[in-house]
């Protein structure tokens, strides 16, 4: 299971009072609230519980879970960690990095008929054939670790039939303070959490006169944003 899914399914428990007592469960009513299928809730609270995370008794009409210690402590742990990283409020976040030349792989990818449908679908533009690759500093490196555990905007990976090609979360962005786009934080990657990945409508290199090195300003929204 990925971290942001542990953290926001023991979100959801805590909110319903799982981290205070033993509370009884629908397994479809928590489905409903997480927008996902019954059978794949009861797998992830069958993976929460093997992880130490929950206690539950499973009887005919439902079950009873509660939070372990494990579960509370880290809930409250990562609530101090988000709470030392000061973003700009409760929907956006600020970061920063260097420009650098990848690996040359985003163009292709980015412009894979079926992504570009999701990017469509669910961003509302059709990207320029490329990703602008960031290097963030220390604090930034710090700062997208509330990315990798909120959901974001699911981009859905595919088969063709040859080989498989992974799913990515997407979080809408303005970059530079003046051009939309999204950041993308990518399944399968060759890079590190001290990089982001940027895509947009527009040519960023060219339009912001960008080369490697220079620094560029991005405003992520949390919260999606029509």
């Amino acid at each position: 299971m990925k971290e942001h899914e542990i953290f926001y399914l023991l979100y959801k428990l805590a909110k319903r009072g799982a981290h205070e007592r033993s509370i009884w469960l629908s397994t479809a009513s928590l489905a409903e609230d997480l927008n996902l299928s019954p059978k794949t809730v009861s797998r992830k609270l069958i993976e929460l519980e093997a992880l130490g995370f929950i206690r539950r008794r499973v009887g005919n009409k439902g079950q009873y879970v509660s939070m372990t210690n494990k579960g509370v402590m880290y809930l409250r742990t990562l609530y101090e960690e988000l709470k030392s990283l000061a973003w700009e409020g409760p929907e956006e976040l600020s970061l920063r990095g260097k420009v650098f030349k990848g690996l040359g792989e985003g163009a292709y990818y980015v412009s894979l008929k079926h992504y570009r449908r999701e990017f469509l679908s669910k961003l509302g533009f059709e990207p320029f054939p490329g990703t602008l690759n960031l290097l963030l500093d220390e604090e930034g490196v710090k700062r997208r670790r509330l990315l990798d555990l909120l959901p974001g905007i699911t981009i859905k990976g595919f088969k063709d039939g040859i080989r498989e090609y992974g799913s990515a979360k997407a979080f809408k962005a303005l970059i530079a303070n003046r051009l939309e786009g999204a950041v993308l934080l990518i399944d399968r990657t060759h890079y590190g959490p001290e990089v982001i990945e940027v895509i947009s409508p527009f040519n960023l290199r060219r339009t912001l006169n960008l080369k490697d090195g220079d620094c560029v300003s991005l405003r992520v929204f949390l919260i999606a944003r029509p």
